[in-house]
């Protein structure tokens, strides 16, 4: 029987640790590696070649953009892996970065452990994986998409660069240290980005900005 082979990546130990042993009781499944960090995450996928990858989005816990980094990147070197996101959370920005990122599929981690291999299973075939908790989230931005105006005001240079640097999990205080100006005037342009992309947070304008195309 051929095995499909997972790196897990996930910051919590313990976490891992389950997750190793949900998925070792499945014949089909063995697991090769873990990681603890985003730059471990995509390090050890260039040096054991899974086939599938489980990371988790909040890695580390104070970072909610560093598991979305490691999906892109490891989608980016290494196409033939499948990557799938791991969450305890069914936010629906989360859902649209993961997807935006390059993962094929998007796992609650309270969900059981025969779900967890489906996806598995589902992703090392090129199958895309949602869990349903997340399913309505897609259709009502498909719906707002087929129904949005797309003459909404375009971002200035610095309104673009701000938005790059939050996407890199820079502070309002680190930007502004960055672009040599007041944090009050990051606030600013936040506030003129959140208008113009229609968004409420930080999260939720990384997200808008990788589905409009502003960031890659």
């Amino acid at each position: 029987m051929t095995q499909i082979r997972v790196l897990i990546a996930d910051d919590m130990a313990l976490h891992r640790e389950l997750l190793t042993k949900l998925l070792e009781r499945q014949p089909d499944i063995v697991v090769i590696g873990e990681a603890g960090s985003p730059d471990e995450a995509v390090s050890t996928t260039g040096e054991l070649s899974p086939d599938v990858v489980l990371v988790d989005l909040r890695m580390p816990r104070h970072d909610p953009q560093g598991g979305i980094r490691a999906i892109r990147q490891i989608v980016g070197k290494h196409p033939q892996v499948k990557v799938l996101a791991l969450t305890e959370s069914d936010d629906e920005t989360d859902v649209r970065a993961a997807a935006l990122a390059g993962a094929i599929g998007y796992i609650v981690k309270s969900v059981k452990a025969a779900k967890i291999a489906e996806a598995v299973r589902a992703a090392h075939a090129g199958k895309g994986w949602l869990d349903p908790s997340v399913t309505a989230y897609l259709l009502h931005d498909y719906r707002r998409a087929s129904q949005e105006s797309p003459s909404r005001p375009a971002l200035t240079q610095t309104e673009l660069r701000v938005l790059q640097l939050v996407a890199a999990g820079q502070t309002t205080i680190e930007i502004a240290d960055e672009l040599f100006i007041a944090e009050k005037t990051v606030k600013n342009h936040l506030a003129s980005i959140y208008r113009k992309l229609g968004v409420k947070n930080r999260s939720h304008a990384v997200s808008e900005g990788y589905r409009q195309g502003l960031l890659n």
